[in-house]
């Protein structure tokens, strides 16, 4: 492994440098560049040296090559470093949900639609895209909101395609945001991404973290249980069967709800 991608000093592509490091984690490494040419930054990811690593960074590059839309980085330039993948993307400024969340503990009902419904068009872009792409780890961490109420969705190196050869994968997501088939991912699709949004949903307005209320997903605040219960008891079902399969239905309802205040 070439040490220098992880050095707080060393120089990056043309005339980019690293100004500090913003993530290290045992999958990858993140760095903010800045180029003295330019007014705007650059984030570069540069994967572990582990096989699964830099196995998931190249699908991660490769699945952000082929994506377009709002929300979704756009993959600036990649490239190897000895054996080690990496990728760049323009710096969004803003918070991580799980920031937001850490902050204020609730959001309101109109943050919370204006939340849903973004990540409604992005896994749309994802779920109706030529590959059928899953997102497969939608949670706070991976969620940027930036100014004027914008939406970001980070990472995408547990993202699969429908009909890709899971096996032997196992368990792939993250406890409480994962739903119950997320162990058999030969079996699991799109609605793995809507029960992780329902559990984001309830945890925006009721709070708490997500494994505590694991297959509970009640509303107890009074003033809009009503409003949100059936959609979050539709996103949440532990039986992918029962469960909502279509994104665009998560929006739909989501407006209607957005409709009664």
């Amino acid at each position: 492994m070439d040490k220098s991608i992880f050095s707080s000093t060393a120089l990056m592509c043309d005339d980019w440098q690293v100004e500090r490091k913003l993530h290290q984690g045992t999958m990858s490494c993140i760095f903010l560049l800045h180029n003295s040419h330019v007014s705007w930054k650059l984030v570069r990811k540069s994967a572990a040296a582990s096989q699964k690593a830099c196995w998931a960074m190249y699908r991660e590059i490769d699945l952000l090559k082929r994506l377009r839309g709002e929300g979704i980085p756009f993959l600036y330039h990649c490239g190897t470093n000895g054996s080690i993948p990496w990728y760049t993307m323009p710096y969004y400024e803003g918070e991580t949900l799980r920031d937001r969340l850490d902050r204020s503990l609730t959001l309101s009902e109109s943050e919370a639609v204006n939340i849903g419904r973004r990540l409604c068009r992005i896994l749309y872009i994802l779920h109706a895209s030529e590959e059928q792409v899953i997102y497969g780890d939608l949670k706070p961490e991976n969620v940027l909101l930036t100014q004027n109420d914008g939406v970001m969705l980070l990472d995408y190196g547990n993202a699969w395609k429908i009909g890709e050869d899971q096996s032997g994968i196992g368990f792939r997501g993250t406890p409480g945001y994962a739903a119950p088939e997320c162990w058999h991912l030969e079996r699991a699709d799109e609605r793995v991404d809507i029960f992780a949004l329902g559990v984001l949903l309830h945890q925006m307005l009721e709070g708490g973290k997500a494994e505590e209320h694991f297959g509970h997903y009640r509303m107890k605040n009074s003033a809009y249980k009503k409003r949100w219960q059936a959609l979050i008891h539709a996103c949440t079902a532990l039986n992918a069967k029962k469960r909502i399969r279509d994104i665009r239905e998560v929006d739909r309802r989501l407006y209607a709800i957005s409709a009664m205040w």
